[in-house]
């Protein structure tokens, strides 16, 4: 790594990471405009109404993979080449279903053998549960290498399934590479903390065309790669807990680490988790397309694009806080009040829609509160059938 003051070096990989991701992305939307490489919409899929390149992820993945391969060595970060590996699968495989579609079999197995590359090869992967679940004891390997492969998968696939309106899945995720890369700093290692600051750059890039409306969506190529990064930095974050380290004054514990990294990526993991028991709970496949994510919640109570994310991104920061409070008790407990709060918010959430809808559906002319050039009208079709992702 480039001997350079830690705080510089962190401020390099995020601009310079930002600067390629800012330049590159316009001429990405240029070259998939003329090729005519767009996510087409239809009324029973799709969340935007206009014919939108969906390529912005290899902004994301250069912007990235450069400025790290510029700041981050071997000497700093054992085993790098391994994230390089698995990170270039990720890529290839995104930038195939975004143009051609891929089936589901194709796509899960790519991110098996990327997530075996990083836990086996690289070894990065969690040793302990520490007190979750009651477990406090090392666990054995092959259960520590299970473990953390579906781990590192279902972390990828829940941003891929949260990738549903504009900006969305960009903010949350900046929200999570931004904590993961001040607690990996703090607890020195800086290796990993450049790979969280390098992708911070690339998102913060991108989003500059992602925020709603959009211009460029970020396609599997970016939310693979996004789901991917962001769950090995949170398994590195809680194996580079230091008490010794000042910043352990914030964060006092592994298990403490744990629950606060799991809190770091809440609403999408808790989405996709919520999302998948529902449907399997009505005896369909948990990958049966519906309108029951959280941002469809949200659009179908009137608020538009912009205030969706802003509502997910401060209820992810509400579950970082209330992470923070609780990291001294028993993990049990403290994942205990996170999910007591996420559900009660839930439930409000569920029933003001359920209520909204039946009045829209009964008053079809009608607005809420106001004069009718402030109501944003919900569109009339069967709320429970239309599939959600873009």
């Amino acid at each position: 790594m480039i001997q350079l003051p830690s705080h510089l070096l962190y401020f390099l990989c995020f601009v310079s990471a930002l600067i390629i991701s800012i330049i590159s992305i316009p001429q990405i939307i240029m070259v998939a405009t003329q090729k005519r490489l767009y996510d087409t919409p239809d009324n029973d899929r799709k969340v935007h109404l206009r014919v939108i390149p969906n390529l912005g992820g290899i902004g994301i993945f250069f912007g990235f993979i450069t400025t790290a391969s510029l700041f981050i060595s071997p000497q700093a970060f054992e085993k790098w080449n391994y994230i390089i590996a698995a990170s270039l699968l990720l890529f290839l495989v995104g930038i195939a279903d975004d143009l051609i579609s891929l089936s589901p079999p194709k796509k899960f197995f790519t991110q098996f053998i990327a997530a075996f590359i990083v836990v086996c090869l690289a070894d990065i992967r969690l040793t302990s549960l520490h007190g979750i679940f009651g477990v406090y004891n090392e666990l054995p390997y092959w259960w520590s290498v299970v473990f953390s492969i579906v781990g590192v998968i279902f972390v990828t696939n829940a941003y891929n399934l949260i990738d549903g309106i504009d900006g969305l899945a960009g903010s949350i995720a900046v929200l999570s590479t931004l904590m993961l890369g001040i607690t990996l700093a703090g607890f020195g290692h800086p290796g990993a903390a450049c790979l969280s600051f390098c992708l911070l750059g690339g998102i913060v890039g991108f989003l500059r065309y992602n925020v709603s409306p959009a211009k460029i969506f970020m396609g599997d190529t970016g939310s693979l790669l996004i789901g991917f990064i962001i769950s090995l930095l949170c398994i590195m974050s809680v194996n580079s807990f230091n008490p010794n380290k000042p910043y352990a004054e914030f964060i006092h514990s592994q298990a403490g680490t744990l629950v606060i990294g799991l809190s770091f990526l809440f609403v999408p993991v808790f989405d996709t988790f919520r999302v998948f028991t529902t449907r399997l709970m009505k005896g369909v496949s948990p990958f049966k397309a519906d309108r029951t994510h959280l941002h469809h919640y949200l659009l179908d109570m009137g608020f538009t694009h912009s205030q969706t994310v802003s509502i997910l991104v401060i209820a992810n920061i509400l579950i970082i806080t209330v992470s923070l409070v609780t990291q001294d008790f028993d993990p049990n407990f403290a994942i205990f009040c996170i999910l007591a709060i996420s559900l009660s918010l839930f439930g409000i959430l569920y029933y003001m829609r359920k209520a909204r809808l039946a009045r829209t559906m009964k008053f079809p002319n009608s607005g809420s509160g106001g004069s009718k050039g402030n109501v944003q009208q919900l569109p009339l079709r069967n709320f429970d059938k239309a599939a959600p992702d873009k």
